[in-house]
């Protein structure tokens, strides 16, 4: 059976469901309205059992809505083959001189099945009806807005463009003034200090913002299928521009809150340490703004995939569930930063004299090892949850636990350092260096191995590499090399800070730096390698899996499917003259 003809079978099946799903919810809310309800509710705990079995409306407008995208694009890869054959005919008329190109296409190609369309129009004209019947109170125009799908090469509004190139321009000019500043003005050595401990945390998420911005952008101009990986609603995808235009804002209100503290005295300000609190405070308004506006929708869903990570153990594990959590390890550091930043104006409005410090506590020992923890009981849930029991769960769960120890080994060797008079007279600071050590070479083959899906191929052009490749070659090599010396770019902050080269504060800002950067390459390979599998599985919709029918459920849709093609096949052969 040719592509074309099974998708619209499988087509077929799915409205017939969808259609038998929406009586059935009538039914319930309408007992005597409904045959379906006379035919197969014959008891009350039938009906109760209905009702158990019910899907809700969300679930079933989520579901019309995939649905109507899947025919879409079933009627766009149809109209991809009639077009592709019709050029090929064309231009081999043209070179041979002739017109057997057209009458093969005219005898051929129009009377196959992948070119009748009249049956895929029908399934699309009736999945409008149901949705505008049943779940739009008979409003087309709700309904139409709800389903219409975007074309693929939908531009993006100028203003989210105008919007986004101006954010940008003020940043970077607002960066380079604060690089100026900050060098040049006569700042004491306590001023220095607190106004890195303040603004590390707000740097490093921009630059992370302004990364995963790139990301989006290469994922489009590629082909990588990010929004159907993260399954977000295709309709209200942020997209790169929309991306760009969220970290370019942040970054530019990030940039007037440095100058402001830098040069607080010019503009009179008596106490520029309250300048971080408002812009930390903005940030959280606009995030958690429950109002329907500024990128409503993809706010809503990273709310949500935070939610569900949060509370990882309790939850079924999705791709963004996990690659979130993957985010918010490489952003430790950054996390820590703004624990510091929430402590320090807890400190300051207590009037403490510690108010300045910004020292590790038992506090922070915990956070670092939150995103560890995240990942750790998602990867035993999904081992939980799935049907093949893969020992792959587990073993991705001890590269985790290897994380939390090396925090719980860094903090017990930090408190007993005063202990030895040198370092590395301290055990535990053996045990931290290997159990660094041992994390991060298995790290590496992880990311390699696994997540990237490398070293399938031992031969040819793709050495090292796999048989499909989204990319130029030469990036994989590039991140080959890059992500395995970045995972031990914590020896060279060692060194460095043992040799007092760096003091440890901006020795963390190298590893935290160091680490968005990776993170920043690990996205592109972690996004393909889950787009090719997608591509294996031919899917190119969101699986929404409703309500499952039992026997007699079964038959009586087949029987709705049958008398559908029998009304069809009557009204194709029907003659009025």
């Amino acid at each position: 059976m040719r592509p074309v003809e099974l998708g619209q079978a499988e087509a077929h099946r799915k409205l017939a469901t969808l259609n038998y799903q929406l009586d059935r919810r009538r039914a319930q809310q309408d007992p005597r309205g409904s045959s379906i309800s006379r035919g197969s509710a014959s008891s009350r705990t039938r009906q109760t059992e209905d009702k158990r079995k019910m899907p809700s409306i969300k679930k079933l407008r989520l579901a019309m809505s995939e649905f109507y995208l899947s025919l879409i694009m079933l009627q766009n890869y149809q109209t991809l083959n009639m077009t592709a054959f019709r050029k090929i005919c064309k231009k081999y008329d043209k070179n041979l001189k002739s017109e057997a190109g057209f009458s093969w296409y005219e005898r051929f190609v129009l009377k196959s099945t992948f070119a009748m369309t009249l049956q895929l129009d029908r399934m699309i004209t009736d999945t409008e009806d149901l949705y505008t019947e049943y779940l739009a109170n008979g409003d087309r125009s709700k309904a139409m807005a709800k389903l219409r799908v975007p074309p693929l090469g939908h531009r993006t509004p100028p203003v989210h463009v105008f919007s986004a190139g101006l954010f940008l321009g003020l940043f970077l000019v607002g960066a380079v003034m604060c690089i100026i500043s900050y060098f040049s003005l006569n700042l004491s050595p306590e001023l220095r200090y607190t106004f890195v401990s303040l603004f590390r945390g707000p740097i490093s998420g921009v630059t992370f913002g302004f990364c995963l911005a790139i990301n989006i952008k290469v994922y489009e101009n590629v082909g990588v299928n990010h929004v159907l990986i993260f399954e977000v609603e295709r309709r209200s995808a942020l997209g790169a521009m929309g991306s760009l235009e969220i970290a370019s804002f942040f970054g530019y209100m990030s940039t007037l809150s440095i100058l402001l503290y830098l040069l607080h005295k010019e503009f009179f300000i008596a106490d520029p340490n309250f300048i971080p609190l408002v812009q930390l405070a903005v940030v959280v308004v606009l995030f958690v703004n429950p109002v329907p506006i500024l990128f409503y929708s993809a706010r809503m869903w990273l709310l949500t995939v935070m939610g569900r990570v949060l509370l990882s153990p309790f939850f079924f594990v999705n791709f963004a569930d996990f690659w979130v959590a993957d985010q918010w390890t490489s952003l430790v550091v950054s996390i820590v930063d703004h624990y510091y930043l929430v402590r320090f104006y807890v400190r300051y409005f207590l009037d403490r004299s510690d108010a300045f410090e910004f020292e590790p506590d038992y506090a922070v020992a915990v956070i670092k090892c939150l995103p560890a923890w995240f990942r750790f009981a998602q990867s035993l849930r999904r081992f939980r949850d799935s049907e093949s029991k893969s020992t792959d769960y587990l073993i991705n769960a001890l590269k985790y636990f290897l994380s939390i120890g090396e925090v719980i080994f860094a903090t017990i060797q930090m408190q007993t350092i005063t202990q030895y008079t040198e370092l590395f007279e301290s055990p535990w600071t053996w045990a931290y260096i290997t159990i660094c050590i041992v994390s991060s070479i298995y790290s590496v083959f992880w990311d390699l191995l696994m997540d990237f899906g490398l070293f399938r191929v031992w031969k040819g052009e793709n050495l090292f590499l796999r048989d499909n490749l989204v990319y130029p070659r030469w990036l994989y090599y590039f991140v080959i090399v890059e992500n395995t010396l970045l995972r031990f770019v914590w020896i060279l902050e060692f060194v460095l800070v043992y040799q007092d080269v760096l003091a440890p504060y901006n020795g963390k800002s190298l590893i935290c730096f160091s680490e968005i950067v990776r993170r920043f390459f690990w996205n592109f390979l972690r996004l393909e390698n889950e787009h090719l599998y997608n591509c294996g599985q031919f899917r190119a919709t969101r699986d929404i899996f409703i309500t499952r029918l039992d026997p007699q459920e079964e038959r009586f849709l087949q029987s709705v499917m049958d008398k559908t093609e029998d009304l069809a096949r009557e009204r194709r052969d029907k003659k009025y003259f």
